[in-house]
């Protein structure tokens, strides 16, 4: 699984950083944290506790694909500045390991806001599946495929 998680973040990741996250074995818990994150917040909207009329909007939709961004934002910020703090062996053949975990927060933003953005995606492909289980919430984000 981290094989296929190494290509599909190479797309977008910074290839230093995406080597020492897959050396320090890192792909797999944070794609699953975003994953559940994203889960638990589209079942507390849908199903149980903020599936409420007053709380069916679209901005309450666009609320919660944010918090669910933003906690995994936090989330990711933490795991890295906790891997930047520690000694981390390094391979002696490659020079260039470990090297991102060293330079500071200017990388780990970008990687987290773009986990952040995988986190909204993620957020509404759950969503096109549970809103059909929701009383209240039906039409968000869209009225389509439930129309």
């Amino acid at each position: 699984m981290e094989e296929s998680l190494y290509n599909f973040y190479n797309l977008f990741v910074n290839g230093s950083l995406l080597e020492d996250l897959y050396q320090e074995e890192l792909l797999s818990p944070l794609t699953w944290s975003a994953i559940g994150l994203a889960f638990v917040v589209a079942f507390a909207f849908y199903i149980w506790p903020l599936n409420k009329v007053s709380f069916s909007g679209l901005g309450s939709w666009l609320s919660m694909a944010g918090i669910s961004a933003l906690l995994l934002f936090v989330i990711t910020l933490i795991t890295c500045y906790q891997k930047a703090n520690q000694d981390i062996p390094r391979d002696e053949a490659d020079s260039n390991q470990g090297t991102i975990f060293d330079q500071g927060v200017s990388v780990f933003l970008s990687y987290a806001f773009e986990m952040a953005l995988l986190t909204a995606l993620i957020f509404f492909i759950i969503s096109m599946v549970m809103k059909n289980f929701s009383k209240n919430a039906k039409h968000r984000p869209m009225l389509w495929p439930s129309k």
